[in-house]
């Protein structure tokens, strides 16, 4: 039986046996970061690097997407921030419907899953996320097939590994923008199909893409240099888009470079005027008859003295020290504002706010803190629909596929926040409508509020006596909860009175 991808492509099941993007030594995979494009970074040099992406190869803004997060503490602080909300969030699986078969499918999948030790799927969605700052990740699915069905025989496809792997190793075809393909110079192995439409692959270190069938004369033709399609169900592949458009162009790198960049200018100027402010500017002064070589000792004695703080000089000649005065510490303050700006800036363009991580000083409050987080919590709920979404299509599918057989409907990762129950709500709420003769089951109630049973002979709580109009005490009405009667006294569960 021929199984088919979430995109219409044959299943090629030898190609599911070996890893299709693993490093490599010599090749053009390997985990060795040749160029490092953040070094005497430029607005013309970050220009270039983002058309480059653009025009179809990613490689140096991947790799300068990679630098940020290790060079601006800030923009790694938030991205992790964001990455964080998602993957401690609660994972569970919905079946398909409520037939046998449906629950046996949504049993399986929470079995290798969630229960299983094999797979920790919170690391997973963590890795993934990586998709935030780059536009898109990839995590290769290895898959075990020693174990054997104990009913049918069959070999069971077990992930037995999620390995994400180094975006640099893959880049977005060059006619939709749209597939990710993975980088090699491979030209054995088994053909695999290509394309979300129907293409036609001649692997060689220049490939020729040719897809049947184009909108216009019936072909279209690309050229796509050193790549492979990748095989199906074998990647989870996540896209993430800030904005609409190409994926490459979706990632939140490309929106906080500039504020990388220019952070990195202010910062290497606060650090030349950290070194130098509060230092007393040395002014050294020559006679009239002064030669070169006095000059130049001259010249070394006060420089020295910023080094070594002690110099000779000649009795004709003198050292001031001028101290500094004004505009310091307003040059100080500039700095760290325009820093402050640009933080703010990163910020909110990853976060949706700045109030949680940021309160102005002498400003700002925790009422309105918690105002901002919601804003931050519809983000995460947002990456954490995407992330499932993914999951379904690139993992879940595939593990019903090739162990149960296609389905019409197949069960569903959901990644949701646990919304905690206001139970003082929820009582008064009740209580009017139990007062007017509601009956609700005593059982419900103690499993809402995780109140036990009970035991004999132990004491048990009634409802105080109530004021008549006339001053006298009587007990509570017995409709507030059904048939029981209620007296004003303590009872057991013996029934003796207590008092």
């Amino acid at each position: 039986m021929t199984l088919y991808d979430a995109y219409g492509r044959p299943v090629v099941f030898e190609a599911l046996r070996e890893e299709q993007a693993a490093p490599t030594l010599a090749g053009i995979r390997n985990i060795y970061s040749i160029i490092d494009d953040s070094i005497g970074l430029t607005p013309e040099k970050v220009v270039g690097i983002l058309r480059t992406a653009e025009f179809g190869d990613p490689w140096l803004y991947l790799e300068l997407a990679e630098r940020m997060e290790e060079k601006d503490l800030l923009y790694q602080g938030v991205l992790h921030t964001r990455k964080m909300a998602v993957s401690q969030l609660d994972i569970d699986v919905s079946a398909a419907g409520d037939d046998a078969e449906s629950m046996a499918d949504a049993e399986f999948v929470r079995e290798i899953l969630i229960d299983s030790n094999t797979i920790d799927l919170h690391d997973v969605i963590f890795e993934m996320l990586d998709s935030l700052g780059k536009g898109f990740s990839a995590t290769e699915i290895i898959w075990d097939t020693n174990g054997r069905n104990l009913e049918t025989g069959a070999p069971e496809w077990l992930p037995f590994a999620l390995k994400w792997r180094d975006p640099r190793w893959f880049m977005f075809d060059w006619v939709s923008g749209e597939e990710l393909l993975v980088r090699t110079l491979r030209t054995d192995g088994p053909q695999l199909p290509v394309g979300r439409d129907s293409w036609d692959s001649r692997l060689s270190p220049m490939n020729f893409r040719i897809r049947v069938g184009g909108p216009v004369f019936g072909h279209e033709v690309g050229i796509q240099p050193a790549t492979q399609p990748l095989a199906p169900f074998k990647f989870l592949v996540h896209i993430t888009r800030a904005k609409a458009g190409l994926p490459i162009r979706g990632g939140l790198a490309r929106i906080a470079i500039w504020a990388y960049l220019f952070k990195n200018y202010v910062l290497k100027d606060w650090v030349v005027f950290a070194e130098v402010y509060g230092q007393p500017m040395r002014l050294g002064k020559y006679g009239p008859g002064a030669t070169e070589n006095d000059k130049a000792a001259l010249l070394r004695a006060v420089a020295n003295i910023g080094t070594d703080a002690a110099a000779i000089i000649p009795e004709s000649m003198a050292i001031e020290f001028i101290e500094s005065k004004g505009g310091g510490q307003r040059s100080h303050e500039m700095y760290q504002k325009f820093c402050e700006y640009l933080d703010k800036l990163v910020t909110i363009g990853i976060l949706g706010q700045e109030l949680t991580t940021q309160l102005p000083r002498g400003a700002g409050s925790r009422a309105a803190a918690e105002v901002h987080d919601v804003v931050r919590r519809d983000i995460a709920t947002d990456d954490a629909r995407r992330v499932a979404a993914t999951l379904n299509r690139d993992l879940v599918k595939p593990l019903i596929d090739l162990n149960r057989g296609p389905r019409r409907r197949y069960p569903q990762i959901t990644i949701s926040f646990e919304e905690p129950e206001d139970l003082r709500n929820v009582a008064d709420a009740l209580g009017p409508f139990i007062d007017r003769g509601l009956r609700v089951p005593e059982s419900w109630i103690r499993e809402k509020f995780g109140a036990p049973e009970p035991q004999q002979g132990e004491s048990v709580l009634h409802p105080i006596e109530r004021i008549t109009a006339q001053g006298d005490a009587t007990p509570a009405s017995a409709s507030a909860i059904g048939d029981v009667p209620m007296t004003p006294e303590f009872t057991d569960v013996a029934g003796r009175s207590r008092r």
